[in-house]
């Protein structure tokens, strides 16, 4: 199955300024119209039973928008697709881990040599199942099984990871777009 990931990184000057929602949304629209000519201005949309947004008139195209950092991304396909994109940061691996992954991770992860890399890993690919599915935090994230469907990470600069899950793999291309704010 073949889907695009529309990129862009914000501005220096609109970094913390809540606007990655925005360019989201103006990714999405970029890529609808590229992709299948298709304006979202006239794509009406509705959400999930847990929020995750779809285009009413459209169910072969499904989408997913993410964002972290510099970083926003909206990937496109033709099945229910879920991505996620995590700056990282410092937080308290610990805590986190208990609530993120099953018990006999959590040491594991903990004394990995990459404790870093593994804690964004376990982040991104469970955040990008439950986009996938459409469950939202509703899902314990300690319950996810990382066997079904299908995931790939994303080669991404260092201090940020990202993954994509979907049902079947996916071919992925990334297109990068300048976006024009206000």
């Amino acid at each position: 199955m073949k889907a695009v990931i529309y990129f862009t990184e914000v501005p220096e000057k609109y970094l913390h300024k809540n606007m990655e929602h925005m360019i989201g949304e103006k990714l999405l629209a970029t890529g609808l119209y590229k992709e299948y000519g298709l304006k979202l201005a006239f794509e009406p949309r509705a959400a999930g039973e847990h929020g995750k947004p779809f285009l009413t008139l459209q169910p072969k195209i499904h989408y997913n928008i993410s964002h972290s950092g510099k970083y926003v991304m909206c990937i496109i396909a033709g099945e229910e697709v879920g991505i996620d994109v995590q700056e990282h940061k410092k937080v308290n691996y610990e805590r986190m881990l208990t609530r993120m992954v099953p018990a006999d991770m959590v040491r594991e992860i903990l004394e990995s040599e990459q404790m870093e890399k593994a804690f964004f890993t376990q982040w991104v690919l469970r955040e990008a199942y439950i986009k996938w599915t459409g469950e939202g935090l509703s899902k314990d994230l300690r319950k996810i099984s990382l066997d079904k469907g299908s995931y790939l990470m994303l080669e991404m600069e260092p201090g940020y990871s990202g993954a994509v899950w979907s049902r079947d793999p996916l071919e992925l291309r990334w297109v990068h777009e300048e976006i024009q704010l206000p």
